[in-house]
């Protein structure tokens, strides 16, 4: 009996195939890494035939070692990395060798042409997003500007997991966490927009058509076969976003569910039944019933990373997190009166996106332990404002699943908890994209019958930091400070 999943995840850095039994248990997982190219400043490409050539070796690899029957798969499920259009022409072959990335801003030109001629707002109450470079649709256009030639060859646009499907299955198919971050697809009608396509200036015929995540598109085929493994005739279903996949793994589903993904940056995402509109807020269509409205800080794990190069290189030699968390704790709640401005590589809001970083309100009384943990209460500050900006219209929040790396940070999670006001929930899970897909794939292949039901049910919660109500009113104050010089501060650096 077909028991088992194959997941796979195609990566910014690497792509991963993983055997996943119905259960939810990984029996297996294997690991291809591939670099990011940047040509220019602001680009970030990779090439898509690279992709599945890593897929095949990554099944091959996990199928030897887990020495699952291939037979055992019941479906083949897939997560990705977003937004990055792969273009194929009618024949199937790859018209653009270079994929621009989610994080890749070349299309910041096609952005501003776009506010110059439309309304803006209008636009982002369709669409339910602000106008942004990560949108795939953007990146379309980019290519329709400036290589013609490959956006008239090409017959399909297809994100990286849509593509892999492509590949295994030869059909052509997005799913709706996909399309909704295209900058194409209207949230009220649930579906692509010819007036969001007019627009932004691309042919709406070229991209595909939207199946549910967790719905079988195709089967694995007979040459797919040959190079992968996997039998012939094995389901592949739709899959969805790396995001809001992981956001299925770690249980972040149903009204006002709420997590903290903080690595290398950090999201404040809730699973919520319609969008948030707010210029500081973007959506996506969850991989189940619903959206993800989140907020996304590009600095926020990595301003602690920063705070311990600084440290280190003032001390003449290698400081350990350990011991900054530890003089960190030295400095009071609030760091007295001092605050940390986090947004060192700007943010996705229009007004913002050149920021940079800095400190504020420092006194002849500041030592290091107090810039440390300014750093800290920066990061945390700055999700207290997204909070405040759901709160305010309507989502309901009661408690906080705190995911990722900084989920290890004790200090920092308690810095959270007292900011935000309601309990943090550690998760200690590592692998949500490749449970998420796997759950994906089971419901594809019959073997659960409630996707959402069985995330909540698989979710994985940890120690639990309560807030602190002594350090509530330290932090409301500095929250109101925060948020006076984040609205003062908008627009300072022009855009570049």
């Amino acid at each position: 009996m077909s028991t088992n999943i194959l997941a796979l995840d195609i990566g910014t850095q690497s792509t991963r195939a993983a055997v996943v039994t119905a259960e939810g248990d990984i029996l297996g997982i294997a690991q291809v890494k591939h670099d990011v190219d940047s040509p220019h400043p602001g680009w970030a490409q990779q090439h898509p035939d690279g992709w599945w050539t890593q897929v095949c070796d990554a099944v091959r690899t996990v199928l030897g070692d887990t020495g699952a029957p291939p037979e055992s798969m019941a479906a083949v499920a897939a997560c990705g990395q977003m937004h990055g259009p792969v273009g194929i022409d009618e024949h199937g072959e790859v018209t653009t060798p270079w994929v621009q990335l989610w994080c890749d801003k070349r299309c910041q030109t096609q952005c501003e042409d776009l506010r110059r001629r439309c309304d803006e707002t209008h636009l982002a109450a369709v669409a339910a997003n602000p106008i942004n470079p990560a949108w795939t649709g953007l990146k379309v256009r980019w290519h329709r500007d400036n290589e013609p030639e490959v956006y008239d060859r090409t017959r399909w646009f297809l994100v990286p997991k849509d593509f892999i499907n492509f590949r295994l299955t030869g059909v052509v198919a997005a799913d709706p966490s996909e399309a909704s971050g295209s900058f194409l697809w209207d949230w009220q009608a649930d579906r692509y927009s010819e007036d969001l396509a007019a627009a932004v200036g691309v042919d709406l015929d070229r991209f595909a058509p939207v199946s549910a995540s967790c719905e079988v598109i195709g089967a694995v085929t007979e040459e797919a076969s040959r190079v992968t493994g996997i039998p012939a005739g094995t389901p592949v279903v739709a899959g969805g976003g790396d995001f809001p996949v992981s956001m299925l793994g770690f249980g972040i589903v149903g009204e006002g569910t709420t997590a903290d993904v903080t690595g290398t940056s950090s999201l404040l995402a809730t699973s919520a039944a319609r969008p948030v509109i707010h210029p500081s807020v973007q959506n996506l269509r969850h991989v189940v019933d619903g959206w993800v409205p989140f907020t996304l800080l590009d600095c926020g794990g990595l301003s602690m990373t920063w705070c311990k190069d600084l440290v280190s290189s003032l001390c003449g030699g290698e400081v350990s997190f350990e011991s900054l968390i530890e003089m960190a704790a030295r400095a009071p709640e609030g760091s007295d009166g001092l605050l940390f401005y986090p947004y060192m590589l700007g943010e996705r809001r229009r007004e913002n996106t050149a920021a940079r970083g800095g400190y504020v309100g420092i006194t002849l009384n500041h030592a290091a332990p107090h810039f440390i943990r300014a750093v800290m209460e920066g990061v945390a500050l700055a999700m207290g404002r997204d909070l405040a900006i759901f709160r305010s219209l309507g989502t309901q929040v009661e408690r906080v699943f705190c995911v990722g790396g900084g989920a290890r940070n004790e200090l920092w999670n308690q810095i959270k908890a007292d900011v935000l006001g309601v309990p943090l929930v550690l998760s200690d899970e590592p692998e949500a994209g490749l449970k998420g897909a796997a759950l994906l794939g089971a419901a594809g292949a019959g073997l659960i019958d409630d996707v959402a039901k069985v995330a909540a049910q698989r979710r994985t919660p940890g120690k639990q930091m309560q807030p602190r109500p002594e350090n509530r009113h330290t932090y409301l104050a500095a929250l109101e400070e925060f948020t006076r010089i984040y609205d003062h501060m908008l627009g300072y650096w022009p855009a570049e």
